[in-house]
């Protein structure tokens, strides 16, 4: 099978159709003018055609590439039948080094194909039956699903963390880019066998709830994310969605800046959605807990039946899944461990805070009642009754998904943690900025990226992949 998910430089990042900056594209600042959008090749940096889209899905079907190298003789021809019906003949070529090879279209299924080699007088034939075997994956979900805090040219950041940086983004929007850890995970798919293709369809986008972002729009002018794959596979069976969400359906955004703010985060009251419209942030990630499995089920009728039900009550376009197909739903990463396993304490959130996030948000199976400790030496019970974000992760067994739960498992428990404060061992970015670059805080950064990469990838290989 011809890769379809490409990287030509082999930088271990797909490359696309969809242009490059015009100058500068690993630099702090890329040129905004873009060039060679759409013209069949993939190059290094170039981006995701409309932002999702690794290659093209031809209606012909998959390219295929026939090897008669290794043949002895003076010509060479191929036949493929499908169904006992011959659908291709391949003409009569000189047989060389130079054009022993030939790409042909193929639909996926069964096929039959028959090398004839001639010299002289002389001609023999051999046939065999292959699989023509692409896989279609699709991302979707929030900024753990995007690749947050890595934009392309992140590597210029990191060597100058200049208050210029101008982030290139494969969508600017939503800051995705294929350094985020299921698009990795794409192309180690594509590596890992030359008897099977992979075309990425990414649609994630940081910011992204179940109700404002996969169910219904997240911004003006966009549409669901659950549209957006429609529109990109038009009705294709898909083989894989690679899925992040609930983090900002419970607050992620509104525990951080408290949790920065204010001490005694738990208790406290914050002032930025979603969890404003509660008394404290622990009644409010509680609750918002709660309705973690019924999210989830929504968007699961997405994937079950022809037609569901958007945020707005619209009715959605079903996505079909392939008779192998499978959901996978990642865990969140424990920001909250140093190298020694020992609690963070990092800026001005503590080691009690971090604790806290780690107990009752992280784990599976979170400490019920939790016991805080305040600033003022106070200890106040905290119940955890309706579980935890990664434990909802973790229940999606229930409607048939597959969670990858190594992702807290390798960062949340064992002796050695990879939070903020881990050093050399992070895989989360601490803050990236107070201005300019400041979306990365909190999110992996590229280590993290590649760490979590391998453990998607991993976990579609154990489910037959």
């Amino acid at each position: 099978m011809v890769p379809q998910s490409k990287d030509v430089n082999k930088d271990g990042f797909i490359d696309s159709d969809g242009g490059v900056p015009k100058s500068g594209a690993m630099s702090t600042n890329p040129s905004s003018t873009y060039v060679g959008a759409e013209n069949f090749r993939a190059q290094p940096n170039e981006r995701l055609i409309g932002g999702s889209l690794s290659w093209y899905l031809e209606d012909s079907g998959f390219p295929v590439t026939l090897n008669a190298c290794k043949s002895k003789g003076d010509t060479y021809g191929w036949k493929i039948q499908r169904g006992g019906k011959v659908i291709q003949r391949i003409a009569t070529k000189k047989l060389a080094k130079k054009t022993c090879r030939t790409t042909v279209q193929l639909p996926e299924g069964l096929h039959s194909f028959t090398l004839t080699v001639t010299s002289g007088s002389k001609t023999k034939r051999q046939s065999m039956v292959a699989n023509i075997s692409h896989y279609l994956m699709v991302v979707m979900g929030d900024s753990y699903a995007s690749g947050e805090g890595n934009p392309r040219n992140v590597d210029a950041w990191l060597n100058n963390r200049a208050p210029s940086f101008d982030p290139y983004w494969d969508d600017d929007q939503c800051n995705r880019s294929v350094h985020g850890a299921p698009a990795q995970a794409a192309l180690q798919l594509e590596r890992s066998s030359k008897k099977t293709s992979v075309t990425l369809v990414d649609v994630s986008c940081s910011g992204a709830t179940m109700q404002k972002g996969i169910l219904g729009p997240q911004l003006r002018g966009m549409k669901s994310q659950i549209e957006a794959v429609n529109d990109l596979v038009k009705g294709r069976d898909i083989d894989a969605i690679v899925m992040s969400a609930g983090g900002n359906d419970v607050g992620f955004g509104s525990i951080l800046t408290s949790c920065a703010l204010q001490s005694n985060c738990p208790l406290a009251t914050t002032t930025t959605p979603p969890l404003s419209a509660y008394p404290t942030m622990q009644t409010g990630v509680q609750a918002l807990t709660a309705e973690l499995p019924t999210g989830y089920s929504l968007i699961n009728k997405c994937f079950t039946d022809s037609t569901c039900t958007g945020a707005q009550n619209q009715s959605l376009p079903g996505l079909s899944l392939s008779p192998i197909g499978q959901v996978f739903l990642n865990s969140y990463p424990d920001p909250t461990r140093s190298e020694t396993g020992s609690t963070c304490s990092y800026l001005t959130i503590s080691q009690e805070d971090f604790a806290w996030a780690h107990d009752t948000i992280l784990d599976p199976s979170p400490v019920d009642p939790f016991m805080y400790r305040t600033t003022q030496g106070r200890v106040v019970p905290l119940t955890s009754g309706a579980g935890s974000l990664n434990g909802a992760i973790a229940n999606t067994t229930q409607i048939g998904w597959k969670p990858i739960m190594g992702t807290w498992s390798k960062t949340g428990t064992g002796s050695t943690g990879h939070g903020v404060c881990a050093g050399g061992q992070s895989w989360i970015f601490g803050l990236t900025g107070i201005f300019g670059f400041t979306s990365g805080s909190f999110h992996p950064n590229p280590v993290g990226q590649k760490k979590i990469s391998g453990i998607i990838f991993r976990e579609m290989v154990a489910s037959g992949f």
